[in-house]
């Protein structure tokens, strides 16, 4: 009884085991030489999306973007679920550094313990909310696209008049398909039937070497 209890424990170990790090969702190459505005005199609002293959936990969304006019300033992240307009979690005044070229932008977390259901589209919206600069925030532009359980979806952009600055996810973007400097990284939870299934798969191989023994 003893041997069978240790092979059901190590089981659950194994079938837990998928769910116990950091996982890829989908991410962008930093930036290399040229930025998108957020923010300014025309109002611009940027957006992307991803479609999420695969269920997961404690998922955290961060974005290369920093202040070029010599001031660490802030931007305004909303993060939307099937409908760009569907905003589902806001992060108003996310402090963003001074840098001085778009090679120099670093990591800034926008949102972080999240759960994202599979087969949902999930994408965010940042804006600045200091329109009096031609040159305040810049998102990076980056080169590729990595999917792992997410699959990147595209960009848009709104400027003015087209954007709106009270509800910036609300503004009317147009699509694009640059990639941009940011990443989704989670912990990917299995599905319930194929937790069940890998369960039973260990707990039945387990068993019949519990039997092959006692043969």
């Amino acid at each position: 009884m003893r041997r069978f209890t240790s092979v059901l424990a190590i089981a659950l170990i194994h079938a837990f085991a998928t769910i116990s790090s950091a996982d890829l969702i989908v991410e962008n190459s930093p930036a290399t030489s040229s930025s998108f505005q957020i923010g300014g005199a025309n109002s611009q609002v940027e957006a992307v999306f991803w479609a999420q293959n695969e269920a997961s936990i404690n998922t955290s969304i961060s974005a290369l973007i920093g202040s070029l006019d010599g001031n660490s300033e802030t931007v305004d992240a909303y993060l939307a679920e099937d409908n760009i307009q569907n905003v589902i979690a806001t992060h108003a005044g996310v402090t963003v550094g001074k840098f001085s070229d778009p090679a120099n932008f670093t990591p800034v977390t926008l949102f972080s313990g999240l759960s994202l259901d599979a087969g949902h589209t999930y994408g965010f919206v940042l804006f600045n909310t200091d329109t009096t600069g031609d040159v305040n925030i810049r998102w990076s532009v980056g080169g590729g696209t990595t999917n792992g359980a997410g699959t990147f979806g595209g960009g848009g952009y709104s400027d003015s008049p087209d954007s709106n600055v009270t509800d910036p996810y609300l503004s009317k973007f147009t699509y694009s398909t640059s990639p941009l400097g940011f990443s989704v990284n989670g912990t990917v939870v299995p599905e319930p039937s194929t937790l069940a299934l890998s369960l039973c798969s260990l707990v039945l191989l387990g068993v019949g070497r519990r039997f092959r023994l006692k043969a």
